[in-house]
């Protein structure tokens, strides 16, 4: 497939648009967390900001699926950038005045994870409208190249930044980036839906949206075991794996080898250059076995990948460059993951139920690492985060390995 001829007007304007957004979010995900772990020194608290980063996706998640089926997927995208734009820039404001505390530092981070909430299903569930179904595929693994792409040059590029300005101008640049995905996503022209497409009774918005959610989740529970068997296990494997990633690979790099924010910026960069690789890998040869299969492969590498972490600082290097050629191995595998995750709900799932099916696959992703990102802060606070990489390495494999043994995602296509 030639790349011209997957990129038509609006999948360039939300390529851009996703391209400049996911560089910003990248810088903010990294400057919170490093900002917090300044402003406390405190493992808990740095858990407790990303705990508020991802805790909205458990209470909003489901209910941001049914909003994004009931309602211009578009115009919820533009919303939510408008009002992250706001939030973020509030940060640098109430630094400079001296009125940025740890809590309100919280509540912003929780605020703009609140519209993401939203942002992200209507993102995924748009993508349908824009290209045909036969480049779906294709397309999503554009789309998760991109935001690879995206993630290492925000974050090296902040690692470069953060030697010529403070930490808090970061917040700065990535308000312009929100600011620029607004104008993209302004600019797009979307098909509407069949009128058709859509089984949903028209009745009172309250009740409508509690019977679309009964819907939504009586799809998931009982009409396609498929997908619940992909929520089921990509929320438990979140559980795992997110927290210790969120939170553990800043606190190993500050206890390991007492290393600074433009470590954290640089190895966590590392993770857009492994998952483009891998995105490259899943481009060219995903197609040819079963994607639930790779799914569950994927989930297998992504765990056994995070236990040499343990040695990091025992392996005859330089600290800084093992923890990044651990980082890099680790992240080839984490396209088998989503962009498989991601067609297979494009594949399996009606288009009127997809708001709310990929909303429950970000409820599993991001609400299960609010709980696992606030367990890791609880425990580093006891046990080495060098060992917490070791148990958690062993319990994501697993999860990989159940999924296997379950035949409807191991069949799944």
């Amino acid at each position: 497939m030639i790349l011209k001829e997957l990129l038509n007007r609006n999948i360039r304007l939300l390529w851009a648009g996703q391209l400049v957004s996911q560089s910003g979010d990248a810088i903010t995900h990294m400057a919170t967390i490093w900002l917090m772990l300044q402003l406390t020194g405190s493992a808990t608290m740095t858990g407790l900001v990303a705990f508020a980063g991802t805790f909205p996706a458990l209470i909003f998640g489901l209910i941001a699926g049914v909003v994004v089926d009931r309602f211009n997927r578009r115009n919820l995208m533009l919303i939510s950038d408008m009002v992250r734009f706001s939030l973020v820039l509030t940060i640098p404001l109430l630094f400079m005045s001296e009125n940025l505390s740890p809590l309100i530092l919280a509540i912003l981070v929780f605020l703009m994870a609140t519209f993401s909430t939203l942002f992200n299903p209507a993102r995924d569930a748009i993508l349908p409208q824009l290209t045909s179904r036969n480049q779906l595929f294709r397309v999503n693994t554009l789309m998760q190249s991109t935001s690879y792409f995206a993630y290492f040059a925000g974050l090296f590029g902040a690692g470069i930044i953060l030697g010529w300005t403070g930490l808090i101008n970061l917040f700065y640049l990535d308000a312009i980036t929100f600011a620029f995905s607004f104008i993209m996503i302004w600019w797009m022209v979307i098909p509407k839906i069949p009128a058709n497409s859509s089984t949903l009774p028209e009745i009172g918005f309250k009740n409508r949206s509690w019977q679309d959610l009964k819907i939504g989740l009586r799809y998931v529970w009982r009409d396609d075991r498929r997908i619940l068997g992909i929520v089921l296990i990509t929320a438990l494997n979140n559980f795992f794996i997110m927290g210790p990633a969120v939170v553990g690979i800043p606190l190993v790099i500050k206890s390991a080898w007492g290393g600074g924010g433009s470590d954290f910026a640089f190895v966590e960069s590392t993770y857009g250059i492994g998952m483009l690789l891998g995105a490259i890998l899943v481009y060219w040869y995903a197609q040819r076995f079963g994607k639930g299969v790779w799914l569950m492969l994927g989930m297998i590498y992504d765990g056994l990948t995070f236990i040499p972490i343990l040695v990091v600082d025992k392996l005859g290097v330089a600290p800084l460059y093992a923890m990044i050629g651990i980082i890099f191995i680790h992240s080839i595998g984490i396209p088998f993951i989503q962009v498989t995750r991601t067609t297979l709900i494009h594949s399996l799932v009606p288009n009127h139920m997809q708001g709310r099916v990929f909303a429950m696959v970000n409820l599993a992703v991001i609400g299960m690492t609010s709980l696992s990102v606030a367990l890791t802060g609880i425990i580093a606070e006891m046990i080495s985060p060098q060992v917490i990489f070791l148990l958690i390495g062993i319990g994501g494999a697993l999860c990989g390995v159940a999924g296997l043994l379950y035949s409807p995602i191991r069949q799944a296509d």
